[in-house]
């Protein structure tokens, strides 16, 4: 399979443990260097063995901490984030790992490699070259621990469908609705019933490792999810130790994939690990230890604040909601005065679970109101797909094949927001925030003078907008559901009034320059 970074391994002349420097090779900024080294294969060097290198470009210096991948092989992966020559050195409690010096030069990056994510203007994200990302994301959680067929399918699927971001556990889930079934292959060497967390199964890791590497190459963000509560194989019960030992090795395998955030775990507040897991242990962990610091949240359980853990905790760097509670945005944003991502509003599909039987309208809708209360939002798929004849296959869950009608409406939501000069808008919400009838809220964004989008989910409802400055307005009313212009007019500045006929109606006024 096509790789699509730079996985430049050693020469055999490092290999074999001279310390000469290997000059004239290139990397693009923000892509994948990659130094592999032989070393002991006895014991247990999971445990044993400490790797890292030290590397260097003017007066920087960075720690990356290597990992051992199996069979005498390490790595230590390192994506430079300055252009330029980078010399490295590495340390090791092994004499044979130890002192191995080489060097790449830095090159400016090309193509779609705009770098990692990173937050603007406290609320939003964009690239790290300033390219605009609008976070459009979906869900499925354990697409990785299924048979290859299905995992070979749901990337088929990712690479027509709108979103670009996905979030995804590393270890496999036992749930309901076909989630009963054992991963395709244990994250740790077992033996009927029990665990060896001291032995990695590395041909599962490196799994992961492809499938994040092929999302990189889709556009598409791997929100990674380290810990959850619905687990008969004992990963949520690993102990403080073997927790950190696991974390520790999650970010020297993938810190330095560009499209990689942390979420800490999906639903923390479950009983089963609200306790058992030393939360603020693992995500100072990461705050500190990551070279690379990539993006990190914690994604609560009930549809209320109460769970929420504590955003403004200076190692989360966005909020990230299990919740349909638009019409709190604004008041969280003003609260942790941090990007808010809706990463689990309920799912479109046919389960009995309330959290899992919206219609496509309402996942469509609930995307327009998080969009424009100021947040991202997140999808999910319920619908049981043919992805697999052997076993029930869900999206949310497993991946393989979109069922619902919404996707198509969220390209087009999409669409909309990427036109929209987003990171320079502020939303404000009208209505009674009556969480038993979201759609008689009201939603606005704008940045005032300029642009404005206004939604509002019910029929027959007004939108009122007092448009600044003093020239005119171009106007276009859309059915978001329909993905059609409705209306067009041209208004004044002033006092704007539009009587919506149809649900799931969008005004969008932009500021007519043809007038100037």
């Amino acid at each position: 399979m096509n790789r699509i970074i730079f996985i430049l391994i050693v020469s055999a002349v490092l290999l074999a443990g001279c310390n000469q420097q290997n000059d004239g090779q290139r990397i693009e900024q923000w892509d994948v260097y990659e130094i592999m080294l032989e070393g002991p294969s006895s014991g247990n060097p999971y445990m044993e063995v400490e790797l890292k290198a030290i590397f260097k470009n003017g007066d920087e210096k960075i720690s990356v901490p290597g990992f051992y991948d199996g069979e005498g092989i390490y790595r230590i992966r390192f994506s430079p984030h300055g252009q330029g020559t980078w010399t490295y050195l590495t340390e090791s409690n092994q004499a044979e790992l130890s002192g191995k010096k080489g060097r790449f030069h830095c090159i400016p990056p090309t193509g779609d490699n705009h770098g990692p994510v990173k937050i603007l203007n406290t609320y939003y994200l964009h690239y790290a070259d300033g390219s605009p990302f609008y976070a459009v994301g979906t869900t499925a959680y354990q697409w990785t621990s299924v048979k290859q067929s299905v995992q070979a399918r749901t990337l088929e699927t990712l690479a027509k469908a709108p979103f670009n971001k996905i979030r995804m556990c590393v270890f496999p889930k036992s749930y309901i609705y076909g989630n009963e079934t054992d991963p395709w292959m244990y994250p740790f060497n077992r033996e009927g019933a029990e665990n060896d967390l001291t032995q990695p199964n590395y041909k599962f890791f490196q799994n992961f490792d492809e499938r994040v590497e092929q999302l990189l190459k889709m556009g598409i963000q791997a929100d990674v999810i380290l810990f959850h509560p619905y687990d008969a194989w004992g990963y949520s019960e690993m102990g403080k130790e073997m927790n950190e030992k696991y974390v520790r090795n999650m970010i020297a395998r993938l810190s330095a994939y560009r499209n990689v955030w942390w979420s800490l775990a999906n639903e923390w507040d479950v009983p089963e690990i609200k306790e058992a897991i030393d939360w603020e242990g693992i995500g100072t962990l990461l705050q500190k230890e990551d070279p690379h610091q990539r993006l990190r949240g914690i994604h609560n359980w009930y549809d209320s604040e109460d769970h929420f853990y504590d955003h403004s905790r200076p190692w989360i760097t966005h909020i990230s909601a299990q919740t349909s509670q638009f019409y709190n945005a604004i008041k969280w944003r003003t609260q942790y005065k941090k990007p808010l991502l809706f990463d689990e509003m309920r799912y479109e599909g046919d389960v009995p679970s309330g959290w899992g039987n919206l219609t496509g309208q309402e996942m469509t809708s609930y995307f327009w109101m998080a969009g424009l209360s100021g947040g991202y939002g997140t999808h999910g798929d319920t619908f049981q797909n043919n992805a697999d004849d052997s076993t029930e296959v869900r999206w949310w869950a497993k991946g393989g094949n979109l069922v619902g009608e919404s996707p198509e409406r969220i390209r087009f939501f999409r669409s909309v927001m990427e036109k929209a000069p987003v990171i320079e808008m502020t939303p404000e919400m009208i209505g009674n925030g009556d969480p038993k009838n979201l759609n008689t809220n009201k939603y606005i964004l704008s940045k005032p003078g300029e642009y404005y989008l206004a939604y509002v989910a019910g029929a027959d409802q007004t939108i009122e907008i007092n448009l600044a400055g003093d020239v005119g307005y171009k106007m276009e009313a859309i059915d978001t559901w329909n993905m059609q212009i409705v209306g067009k007019a041209s208004v004044e500045p002033g006092l704007f009034r539009y009587q919506t006929g149809s649900p799931y109606t969008l005004v969008r006024l932009y500021e007519d320059k043809s007038t100037n």
